[in-house]
This record gives C-alpha cells, structure tokens and sequence, in this order.
C-alpha cells in the first residue's frame, strides 16, 4: 500500500487507541489485524477499501457480539487439534471432519478454518457484485476469524488453561500482552506483502500446525513468570509477572499479530483472484447498507 493509504490506516487505529480502555484481540487487537492487512495488499486491491478503513476497524469485532445470540458462533472461532491427533490429522473436508468426530464432537471441536474459507467466498461475491462498502465489511469480518486462528490458544483444547491449571491465561496473552503493548508504545504489525501460494485455500490448515507448535512454549512461559518473584507483594500476577512474560512473549505476541494482518491480506486477495480481480469501483460508489450476519457466508462462487 501506498503510503498514503498506509498513513490513513495507521491514523485510524491510533484514533481507536485514543478510545481506550480497549480489551484486545478481542477489539484492539483485531483492530490491529484487520486494519493493517490493507497494507499488505496490491495497489489493485487496497484501491477497493481507500477511505473505508473505518468500516475494516468498527465491525473487527461483530463476531464476538454473534457469540450472545447465536449459540453455534462460538466454536468459529477456533479449532481444537488435539481431538483428532494432533493438527496433521484435521482433515480439509468439513463432512470428513465431522464424519471423523461425530457432529456433537466436531461441533465441540471448532470450525474455525472451514469458517474462513465461508468468509472467503462472501467477500468474493461482495468483489464480483462491485460493491466496496459491503467488501469492506466482509473483509473486516473476515479479519476477525483469521486473527483468531492466529491465537495459539486457539488450536487447543487448553485454551483457556484449565486442564494444566492455568486459568486465565488465554486473556493474559490474547489480552495482557497487546494492552500492555499498546499502552507502551506506538506500535503496528509489520507489513509483508500478501502471497498466493499454488494452494491457498490450504493455508488456515497451516496457521494451526504453526499455532499449535507455540502452546508449550506459551504455557511453560506463563508458569515460569508466575515464579518469577514468590515475594511479590501483588501476588503470581503482579509486576514481577508481567515483566517476565513480556520478555518471553511479547515478541511472539507481535509476530501472530503481524501474521495475522498478513494471513488477513493473503485471504482478501484469494476472495478477490476467486471473483476475477475486478477493478475498485470509482470514488463515491455506494451499493447500499452494507450487512453481515452471524452463521454460514453464502458462497457467491464455486470454490476453486
């Protein structure tokens, strides 16, 4: 992007952070995620969301709020590995998923990758119906499940740290880290150019093999910073804490985050090469309000 583009995203998230408190990944984060995959887009592409970069940040977050009405939003937004052997043995098929678990056990498990790719296939219809707020909307929507894949804790049945005894950890690394990150400084994913490689509707299969490979190190890290000062007077969470985890995560914090701008970037530019790669719109098109919905995206276009 484009460095005028880039400039008006960053300002668009710094005036987001100006709005804090902000819990994170859950809306600061995925503010981060969606917003910055503009700049890893081709010139042809980010001219399609120029100034509706507001849209990408304010709706980052729809997905949890889907989560209170919809009860089978939840397991979207993640992929539990280990029910089917670890995270080489998920299948790509979704019937072959669920005809491997069960549906009870599968629904259990999380549909994060094949919600992507429903995702996918929306922002494609939005790009071939040449409609730029309701792409923008999509890929904002969109940017939210790809962030989340890009959780390590989101390839885990230990998401949430109950069966190693670490409760809480999810909103201390998913939430801690980028709050504490943001209130220090000023800081933005790195930007890397989206890529097509020759199967790019295998990726989100890929992002959990390497999500999954972080958990112990992630786990092993938050145990050792809750020793990392036994005498303190703010308990296993205090100062000494946060220190400590910072120093061994906060780097990998960044890299998911960038990843996921960039996983982001990589999806909207499948969506877009899927309807044809059509030119943005001239400046000023409006094809009405645009909407999404909790539940499966209705596929626009046969998958390729």
């Amino acid at each position: 992007m484009h460095r005028s583009l880039l400039f008006h995203a960053a300002a668009v998230l710094a005036a987001a952070f100006a709005a804090a408190p902000l819990p994170a990944w859950g809306v600061l984060g995925h503010q981060l995620v969606a917003v910055s995959s503009l700049a890893d887009l081709p010139p042809g592409l980010a001219a399609w969301f120029a100034g509706r970069e507001d849209i990408l940040r304010d709706h980052a977050s729809d997905p949890d709020q889907w989560k209170d009405t919809d009860p089978l939003e939840r397991p979207r937004h993640y992929l539990e590995c280990e029910p089917y052997g670890g995270p080489d043995r998920v299948p790509m098929d979704e019937d072959a998923a669920r005809a491997r678990l069960g549906p009870d056990d599968f629904q259990d498990a999380g549909q994060a990758p094949w919600t992507i790719l429903d995702r996918v296939q929306a922002l494609a219809g939005s790009f071939a119906s040449g409609d730029p707020d309701q792409a923008a909307l999509d890929a904002s929507i969109l940017s939210h499940y790809v962030g989340d894949l890009s959780v390590p804790l989101h390839t885990t049945v230990n998401r949430h740290g109950k069966p190693t005894g670490q409760h809480g950890i999810h909103r201390r690394w998913q939430i801690g880290l980028v709050e504490r990150l943001e209130a220090e400084e000023s800081w933005l994913p790195e930007q890397r150019p989206a890529v097509l490689g020759p199967r790019p509707e295998a990726a989100p299969w890929a992002w959990l093999k390497q999500g999954f490979a972080l958990v112990p190190g992630l786990l092993a890290d938050d145990l050792a910073a809750q020793r990392a000062d036994p005498d303190d007077p703010d308990g296993a969470f205090g100062e000494a804490y946060w220190r400590a985890f910072r120093q061994a995560q906060e780097p990998r914090a960044k890299e998911q985050l960038t990843l996921g701008a960039q996983r982001t970037a990589q999806m909207i530019l499948l969506a877009w090469t899927r309807a044809g790669r059509p030119g943005a719109p001239s400046e000023g098109t409006q094809a009405g309000n645009p909407v999404a919905r909790s539940g499966q995206a209705e596929p626009h276009l046969p998958l390729i």
